[in-house]
């Protein structure tokens, strides 16, 4: 199945601030990775942590679907 990552306002905020946008772009997650898992991006300093605070499937009109994981940062409760 194919996949895909979003963010949250607040992951998005900070993946902007810390210019991790090229790795989160590149970032190719499977289907065995859960609610909760954290994700270790590399930075120019640190690894930085998001967490994965959900899972959804879309469904396209042709029967398609996508794994949709949404990250979080900084890392809450999932």
């Amino acid at each position: 199945m194919e996949t895909a990552v979003e963010l949250t306002a607040s992951a998005r905020l900070f993946a902007e601030r810390a210019e991790l946008f090229p790795q989160l772009g590149r970032l190719q997650l499977d289907e065995w990775v859960s609610k909760g898992d954290l994700i270790e991006i590399p930075s120019s300093s640190q690894a930085e942590t998001f967490v994965v605070l959900a899972r959804r499937i879309r469904m396209a009109e042709d029967g398609s679907r996508k794994l949709i994981f949404l990250l979080d940062h900084p890392m809450r409760s999932a």
